[in-house]
């Protein structure tokens, strides 16, 4: 008689421990209730801390969790590293007060500021970099472009969009990220494109056969259409899809709109993320308005 092999669970962590205190959270409803990508951005934080999992909590300082964050910006770069601080923070607020530790050593521990003259993340696209890639995308995703231009929607949200979210001219969905609803009038530009979008799956952005896309899908197709058109000069280095969500704030703060204005269609929550679109146009329309001023001014004065 043939044995069966028998897999042995793995020894509980020890308590008081960040091992310990990372499980613990891994089952909280905090967790699980996540978008399935963000639960993986937390996961590969998790698994990188793995090493530390002995740790007793009392012993991770602020001094410490500073040390490890420049560790992991030799390992992994800038943005990998404060989000390593990031989480930390996160998961010791979520300790607290379920009495795992006494204090958040992560939240006195500065994030690593971006270098001066390094390239904007994600800058919003210019008019001729928008024209680009909707008219050279294959139709499922050249839907997801415009979504991304004219509503500010994440990459994830769009390739979950159904088709019944597109009805009498607007769009009716919910934020995976946030939980926030979405409700946005649709742009005449993004109609026209939507209309025209042969309706091939239940999902609004599909690959070229038609079918739905995931994430890690969509990100493939997005990127082959960016490298190429990169490569025949018809699009500026740094592009990024997410680019098109600053896109549509900037879009929005450039006619005029406020911070509320702003965010009903991009579903910010905070108005932090917003206050540079809003200052960067303020400040077009004053210099505009300045030059004309000083055009209009008698002479001698210039």
């Amino acid at each position: 008689m043939r044995e069966e092999a028998s897999i042995a669970a793995p020894p509980p962590e020890t308590p008081g421990t960040l091992g310990a205190l990372i499980t613990a959270y891994r089952r909280s409803i905090e967790y699980t209730s996540k978008a399935a990508y963000t639960r993986r951005d937390y996961d590969r934080i998790m698994n990188y801390l793995k090493p530390l999992h002995d740790m007793p909590l009392t012993r991770i300082t602020t001094p410490f969790v500073i040390k490890l964050r420049d560790r992991a910006m030799s390992a992994h770069k800038r943005r990998f590293a404060n989000y390593v601080v990031q989480f930390l923070s996160l998961l010791f607020s979520w300790g607290q007060p379920r009495g795992y530790c006494d204090i958040n050593p992560a939240a006195a521990a500065p994030k690593i500021t971006k270098p001066r003259g390094a390239p904007v993340r994600n800058r919003p696209w210019s008019a001729e970099e928008i024209e680009a890639m909707i008219t050279a995308s294959e139709p499922g995703l050249r839907a997801a472009v415009a979504l991304g231009v004219y509503t500010g929607m994440r990459e994830s949200d769009v390739v979950a969009l159904p088709w019944t979210a597109y009805a009498d001219g607007r769009l009716e969905a919910r934020q995976g990220k946030t939980g926030e609803p979405i409700w946005v009038p649709v742009h005449r530009r993004l109609k026209e494109i939507l209309d025209a979008t042969p309706r091939t799956s239940e999902m609004i952005v599909t690959g070229a056969r038609g079918r739905p896309l995931t994430v890690e899908g969509f990100k493939t197709v997005f990127f082959r259409l960016r490298d190429r058109l990169q490569a025949e000069g018809r699009i500026r280095p740094g592009l990024t899809f997410h680019g098109a969500r600053h896109t549509a704030a900037t879009m929005l703060a450039d006619v005029g709109c406020d911070e509320r204005d702003i965010m009903a269609i991009t579903g910010h929550k905070s108005t932090a993320a917003l206050r540079k679109y809003i200052e960067q146009a303020d400040r077009k329309a004053r210099a505009e308005k300045a030059i004309r001023r000083l055009e209009g001014a008698p002479a001698g004065t210039e």
